[in-house]
């Protein structure tokens, strides 16, 4: 069974509390973290078996977590498929429609885990708020979720190297291995390494992703190789909106119906900056900061990435059906290498194509991580084996 209201730390507020003095003398005696242990668990003994996690995440780490974190090869490489069924406009109001749904439930989780920064979350908050069993099947659901996204963004990786001459040579399976081993290796020790690595990665996106949209704007205008003024040419011819699976109005509904199917598995891990707030320095202070930098998120990697794709290249561009038809490695299929490519920019193809593996390695980190906060949280309401609360010295 799950804990029941009366058994979590945010229960035991009050100062006259006998398990309030007892928690302040341990957090006296022995330290903030295994205060925090002992509060959570309940009894010092269980805190000095089973440990707790460190607070190791600094302010940075959160705030470029929430930026780019579990950003994979969705928003460069899955989008082109949605491009390509729907139309540019569809894509653009598919982006734009689900960002502001993502935003609005940030928002929410935000303030929950501002007042209440547990380890693992989400979880807890539903066993916490609604009823036992939502926690559990919540918490198991968004485990079982991370470890097939952590599976697919390892296999999408390591299909991305093939993009390069030579590389098709080596067996899949040794990419494989490698990337596993260093996904492992980044979650294996404290969890600050995890943080510096994210914050890498994160920066690597970031930088990208405002590069391509300055690409965007100077191609449109005609700024590049070419000097051909594309404007919204494309938009006109062969049209702004595609029918899919049908003709017509359904049709073109059916097609921004679909847009938002791809859009919700490319915003997919943006909560989990809430699931991190538990190894947060300072979350009262850091994670509303960490919270509100996601509306730039949405606005510049989604929302204007999915207007900048629908203006360079048309919805019916050969190589991007050709490549998605094909099941083309690597960035072969991602319209922004495609709009690269007809730009005549020759360098910039296989750069792009690097941060994508970068953020699919990236995504693989922020799962495997993710996905053991969960079982951790899990364990503590009671809903998992308790050997999962074991917490290394780290």
């Amino acid at each position: 069974m799950g804990y029941k209201m009366g058994d979590y730390p945010g229960d035991r507020s009050s100062s006259d509390s006998p398990t309030y003095r007892d928690s302040t003398r341990i957090v006296e005696e022995k330290g903030i973290g295994l205060g925090e242990a002992a509060d959570a668990y309940g009894d010092l003994r269980s805190a000095e078996e089973y440990g707790y996690v460190t607070r190791g995440l600094k302010s940075r780490h959160i705030q470029f977590i929430a930026l780019g974190g579990t950003i994979g090869t969705g928003l460069f490489l899955g989008i082109g498929r949605a491009f390509t069924q729907a139309g540019p406009l569809s894509l653009f109001l598919g982006y734009s429609f689900t960002g502001v749904a993502v935003y609005a439930m940030m928002m929410s989780l935000g303030e929950m885990a501002t007042w209440l920064p547990l380890p693992g979350a989400i979880p807890q908050f539903c066993t916490r708020y609604v009823d036992g069993a939502m926690g559990f099947a919540v918490g198991w659901n968004n485990w079982y979720q991370s470890s097939i996204t952590l599976c697919a963004e390892i296999s999408a990786a390591s299909l991305i190297i093939q993009y390069w001459n030579g590389a098709q040579d080596i067996d899949v399976a040794a990419w494989i291995s490698l990337l596993i081993v260093l996904v492992i290796a980044l979650n294996t020790f404290a969890v600050s390494v995890y943080g510096e690595a994210e914050f890498i990665f994160a920066s690597i996106k970031i930088i990208t992703i405002v590069g391509l949209i300055i690409f965007a704007i100077i191609i449109d205008l005609g700024g590049g190789p070419t000097q051909d003024r594309l404007g919204f040419r494309y938009w006109n011819d062969p049209g702004a909106m595609k029918a899919y699976k049908g003709t017509g109005s359904a049709g073109r509904f059916l097609g921004f119906f679909s847009v938002l199917a791809n859009a919700t598995f490319s915003y997919g891990g943006v909560e989990f900056v809430a699931v991190a707030a538990g190894e947060a320095k300072d979350p009262r202070r850091n994670m509303p900061k960490a919270i509100r930098r996601v509306f730039w998120r949405i606005l510049f990697f989604y929302v204007l990435g999915s207007l900048a794709i629908g203006v360079l290249i048309p919805y019916n561009e050969p190589l991007l059906l050709g490549a998605i038809e094909d099941g083309a490695p690597g960035g072969a299929v991602s319209p922004w290498v495609i709009a690269i490519y007809r730009a005549g920019v020759p360098v910039l193809p296989s750069i792009i194509n690097a941060v994508i593996l970068t953020s699919a390695s990236s995504s693989a980190n922020a799962h495997l991580y993710i996905g053991s906060r969960y079982l951790y949280a899990l364990a503590q309401c009671g809903e998992a084996p308790h050997v999962l609360l074991k917490c290394s010295k780290r």
